[in-house]
Formats: structure tokens, sequence, C-alpha cells
């Protein structure tokens, strides 16, 4: 019996950390930006998905940027699939810029190139 009552409170101290999750509040900011991109890649892996886009400004100067999505799940949640977005695809991105490191963002949405808006999650209104 007393071990059961060890064993029980070492598996739910170690709990918390293992279900935590930090927000994004913490390192992007609130305000939305627009992005006109092209997909160069995206890295489709657990725990969020990364989004690699070139974008063009209006002297025509690339800047790369990585994009922090939501995870697999999520995104398929949100009708995404892994071939949704490819490398040479163009799409519009709303975002929020990193605080501390330039050409980073958290996606909110992606609108593709027929109009299509795919939400990251239940956050973004469709």
């Amino acid at each position: 019996m007393r071990f059961a009552a060890l064993f029980a409170a070492l598996l739910f101290s170690a709990a918390p950390p293992l279900f935590a999750h930090h927000s994004a509040a913490a390192e992007y900011v609130a305000e939305i930006t627009i992005l006109k991109a092209t997909v160069v890649r995206v890295d489709w892996m657990n725990p969020h998905v990364w989004f690699f886009l070139d974008v063009s400004n209006a002297n025509g100067t690339v800047t790369h940027w990585e994009c922090e999505g939501s995870s697999p799940n999520g995104l398929l949640s949100n009708g995404w699939r892994k071939d949704s977005l490819k490398p040479g695809d163009r799409v519009t991105v709303e975002c929020s810029k990193a605080k501390d490191r330039p050409d980073v963002c958290k996606i909110r949405a992606v609108t593709l190139a027929d109009g299509r808006r795919l939400a990251m999650g239940s956050t973004a209104p469709n």
C-alpha cells in the first residue's frame, strides 16, 4: 500500500510539466501583420509545424521568414493536409511578429492563391 501511494505521488508530480504549454504572448506581439509570400519549405513535425517563406518588398529584395504554426494534429483538425502548402505556392499569411527575432512569426491563418483560408487554430475566425 505504501509503495502504491509513493508511486502515485511520483506519477502525479511529473504530470503538470508533461501537459503544460507555453503562451505565444511571451514570444510574439499581439498586432497582426500581413505577409504576401512564396512557400519555400514546410516542416510538418511536432510540436509545431514550421513554414519557411520568401517575402519580396517593393524594391524586389527578398527576406526569408521562419513562421511557427500549430501542431500537426491541430492543423489536421482545421482542414489542413500535409500537402496544403507546397514549395512555390503564393500565399497571404496573417501572423504576429516575434518580439526579439527579426523575420520570425507565429501564423494565425494562411490564404491560398485560390482564395481558400486555412486557420491555424480555433481562435482564428474564418
